[in-house]
């Protein structure tokens, strides 16, 4: 296990000298105030992401200070400054902030963009199970769950026909995960203004029509369009009205930019990873992810990356693409061990040596590699669970990787307290006194020694502890601070 740490290491130095400026810690586009920097000595940078906490305003694990910021929502300059960001966005909202990068890894917001996914009356809702829920809008479906921030609604009051606006990611199966949703009205009036996202499809310039997803889009009567037209696979911003559920009478369209269109020496971009090629080469979102030999996976190996995983890639613009320089999944809690229980009728796993740590699927949770699905998870199987964990204490898994059976075992997560060799994670014991020396890692990644590693360790600080099983039990021989 350490020298699993010790690779991760080298890589993580690698980068530091590459980009010493850096620790990683309801958006973006179809806007027409494009970015172009305004001032500043450090690195100009673009970062779409959500919004998970104010205070000026973080994105991607960075702080913004947004005393100086222009807030624009839905190509509308909403004001400057600390207020207006407060006024108006809120937590969960995905947003491009165009800014400069301090030394300190802290940041200088000069712009502040929001344009929602989507915004128009529910047409159905669907119950997926007490905790996830699938509404559609505009002949899109958008999954709503424990993730989903709420504005002037929650889960449990949506109704058929209820405006709703909704932020989120595009995923791997066409779907919105919707990490902001706020409602606009309890009903759309006659004429009243919808918006739509996505790709142009089925284009007939003669009609002046085309589709996104189900939904026909009739442009004849649009007073904005792209300065160089429309041509099939072109991703819109659409604005207009229903004429009747599957038409909508555009009155603009715009194109939709997602990281802007600035000469940002840096990106950050927050989404779902969709088609893979390889590790070297997968989609999120709109955009081709590279990575090369350079490349750091902070809280996850290349084998990891599945279609559906939700990740934070920071890299340079590189042909249209983006070069990764660092790649980290979003959520923070991860459990690697065997099965020793599968609970169907709770849909509950029971992993070796976390025996105390509830793990429950969803109805979104991705179950990938050597099974599929809860019922084809045997007993004995080694897991790689990723996840969040639910006010109960329960670890909500996202992903589930199904591997063969090992003696591997690894958590990851948040640590709730500390009292020298142990600490606690996830409500699970760990006794760092088997950890030899050159086994712990500090922020940075960097060789610490023990008393280093403790000197520096607060509660709330990510830990992943790494080990063995032995006896059903795992001893640990390498931690690092996250």
């Amino acid at each position: 296990m350490t020298a699993a740490i010790n690779r991760r290491t080298m890589l993580r130095l690698m980068l530091l000298a590459f980009f010493a400026w850096m620790p990683l810690g309801c958006g973006g586009g179809g806007d027409s105030e494009a970015g172009g920097g305004i001032g500043g000595t450090g690195l100009y940078a673009s970062s779409v992401g959500t919004v998970t906490e104010f205070g000026s305003v973080v994105v991607n694990g960075v702080t913004y200070e947004t005393r100086d910021a222009r807030v624009i929502v839905e190509n509308d300059p909403k004001g400057t400054g600390d207020e207006a960001v407060t006024q108006n966005l809120a937590v969960g909202m995905v947003v491009r902030v165009e800014g400069r990068l301090n030394d300190d890894g802290s940041g200088r917001a000069e712009q502040v963009f929001f344009s929602a996914e989507l915004q128009g009356p529910v047409e159905s809702i669907k119950t997926l199970d007490s905790r996830t829920k699938q509404v559609v809008i505009l002949g899109q479906p958008v999954i709503i769950d424990d993730r989903t921030f709420f504005r002037n609604t929650a889960m449990s009051a949506i109704s058929k026909g209820m405006v709703l606006e909704v932020s989120g990611y595009v995923d791997e199966n066409d779907a919105i995960l919707a990490t902001c949703v706020g409602k606009i009205a309890d009903s759309l009036p006659p004429g009243g203004p919808v918006k739509i996202k996505g790709e142009v499809q089925d284009l007939d310039t003669g009609a002046k029509t085309f589709k996104i997803g189900s939904l026909t889009i009739d442009y004849a009567g649009a007073t904005r369009l792209p300065p160089a037209g429309l041509e099939p696979g072109q991703f819109l911003e659409v604005r207009g009205r229903l004429q009747t559920p599957d038409l909508l009478a555009a009155d603009r369209l715009d194109l939709a930019e997602d990281i802007g269109s600035g000469a940002f020496d840096t990106i950050d971009l927050e989404g779902i990873v969709g088609q893979i090629s390889s590790p070297a080469e997968f989609r999120v979102g709109r955009r081709i992810i590279r990575t090369d030999q350079a490349t750091y996976w902070a809280n996850l190996l290349p084998e990891d990356l599945t279609p559906g995983t939700r990740v934070i890639i920071r890299g340079a613009l590189l042909d249209g693409a983006i070069l990764a320089r660092e790649i980290r999944v979003f959520e923070e809690v991860k459990i690697r061990s065997n099965v020793s229980a599968v609970i169907l009728d709770e849909n509950r796993l029971v992993l070796t040596g976390f025996e105390g740590v509830q793990v429950a699927a969803t109805a979104d949770t991705r179950i990938q590699g050597r099974a599929q699905s809860l019922e084809g998870i045997q007993t004995g199987d080694q897991l790689k669970v990723f996840g969040r964990t639910s006010p109960d204490k329960t670890v909500l898994a996202s992903k589930v990787l199904v591997l063969p059976s090992t003696d591997n075992a690894e958590i990851t997560g948040p640590v709730e307290s500390v009292s020298r060799p142990n600490i606690v994670i996830l409500g699970v014991g760990i006794n760092t006194a088997s950890i030899p020396a050159g086994g712990f890692r500090g922020r940075g990644g960097g060789p610490v020694t023990a008393d280093e590693f403790f000197a520096s360790l607060r509660p709330g600080d990510t830990v992943a502890a790494e080990g063995v099983l032995q006896a059903g039990v795992p001893v640990w021989d390498g931690a690092e601070i996250q």
